[in-house]
């Protein structure tokens, strides 16, 4: 029964995900005719409404193979947070999923739909932010911790530091390429509502995102563990062997967008560059928020030893896997801290300052003020994590005091930058050139 409802229920989660996926391309491409407005009505709309309600109904379907799997001895209300939970988070994918392109992609939607589908998206991260919290606190104490890092492909589920499990796919890999193509599908639809055509940054992603992680990876290797690196062997076999893992977010930012940004200046001179990295960049705080939950996964990104009762509000399966250095305390999760915080930033930079400050806005401001964000952040919860030290004796004062250093640095050009684009613009003005106006975003 448990492995027949896990079946079914991915099967069906899936499936709702592509086909609504297609239901979206379809309708998309179609075009209006003698200028009627598109109404999604009749079949399509119990099509569409079919399609968002079989997300949460497979997902549900999915966890409760789980509980039947596993023998768990559920009460009522576990399976009733577990119910409604698992229905709020498997339909609030597809609803965003249907919402934002709705909105982005089809600017011609009648315009009550088109609110309707703008309410959509912008509820559903609410919803998937409550569904996910009940679904995973109904299930708290009946897994196993600390929780499972990776997939092993010879021994299934593989846990922090419980031995070498052969070739694995990490949870951490996985959080991070979902991170990256939630930035992408924001930066996909910015472009397409300005030009009228998806895949223009096709191209750019492709090489803005490898160079980050070969940015990320050096800077590990290089400032982070250099004595690792060098200790033993050969060093650029241990650059290059990822299997143990090793990412530093900020060499990844670093290296991704210089390369981004050199080949949009080089391959996309359509575009002016000043409201492209605007677009571009502020979205990675989204990526390194959702990227952060793989430290989570792995244990890491975490501060002093606190009483549990203190982080009562946090969910029960977050404080349960910070159990780290103690079996009585647990550790405070900057993870978690920071994945706010860079949400909060985005929301911020992007819509608080790009539209509610636009009369004093310039266009590439948004992307300074994300060196000017995250280096502020960086530069806060460096020296609470634990291993952070200023006593140069240290074996981890190295890399953790470099990486404190970087983010000051990341602060004062994001600064220095914006200063710079009322500088350049005041010139120009002063010998009579055009200043381009602040276009939002």
């Amino acid at each position: 029964m448990g492995i027949f409802l896990i079946i079914l229920g991915g099967i069906i989660f899936i499936g709702s995900i592509v086909g609504l996926g297609y239901f979206l391309h379809k309708f998309n491409k179609s075009l209006s005719l003698g200028g009627i407005t598109p109404k999604i009505e009749g079949n399509n709309l119990y099509i569409l409404l079919g399609l968002v309600g079989a997300g949460g109904v497979g997902f549900l379907a999915l966890l409760l193979g789980m509980v039947f799997y596993n023998h768990w001895a559920f009460e009522i209300g576990n399976y009733l947070t577990l119910i409604f939970g698992s229905l709020f988070f498997g339909i609030s994918i597809n609803a965003f999923v249907a919402g934002f392109d709705l909105y982005f992609v089809r600017k011609d939607l009648d315009s009550t739909q088109r609110k309707i589908a703008q309410i959509s998206f912008i509820s559903a991260i609410c919803l998937f932010i409550t569904g996910l919290w009940m679904w995973t606190d109904s299930i708290a104490y009946f897994v196993k911790y600390p929780l499972p890092n990776s997939i092993s492909f010879s021994k299934g589920l593989g846990y922090p530091d419980y031995g070498d499990y052969g070739f694995t796919i990490t949870f951490y890999g996985i959080i991070i390429v979902v991170g990256a193509l939630i930035s992408y599908f924001l930066v996909d639809h910015h472009v397409y509502a300005k030009f009228g055509k998806h895949g223009l940054i096709d191209t750019l992603f492709l090489v803005a995102f490898p160079m980050g992680l070969v940015g990320a990876r050096l800077w590990w290797c290089l400032i982070l563990e250099p004595s690792y690196i060098f200790s033993e062997g050969n060093w650029f076999l241990n650059i290059v062997d990822v299997r143990h893992g090793g990412l530093a977010v900020q060499g990844g930012a670093i290296l991704g967008i210089l390369a981004g940004v050199l080949f949009a200046l080089k391959f996309r001179k359509y575009m002016n560059i000043r409201w492209l990295v605007d677009v571009c960049i502020p979205t990675i705080l989204i990526a390194q928020a959702v990227g952060r939950w793989g430290n989570f996964f792995n244990q890491e990104v975490y501060g002093q030893l606190v009483n549990p009762n203190t982080l009562w509000f946090l969910p029960k399966m977050i404080r349960q896997n910070m159990f780290i250095d103690s079996n009585k305390y647990i550790s405070v999760p900057l993870f978690l801290i920071e994945s706010a915080i860079n949400i909060v930033g985005f929301f911020i930079i992007r819509y608080a300052y790009g539209h509610g400050l636009k009369r004093f806005a310039k266009q590439g401001d948004q992307a300074f003020l994300y060196l000017v964000w995250y280096g502020a952040v960086r530069a806060i919860m460096e020296p609470l994590r634990v291993g952070f030290t200023l006593n140069l004796g240290h074996s981890e004062a190295f890399g953790y005091l470099q990486s404190w250093i970087m983010a000051f640095s990341m602060l004062g050009i994001g600064i220095l930058g914006i200063i710079g684009i009322r500088v350049f613009e005041f010139i120009r003005r002063k010998n009579g050139k055009e200043v381009k106006e602040y276009e939002v975003i």
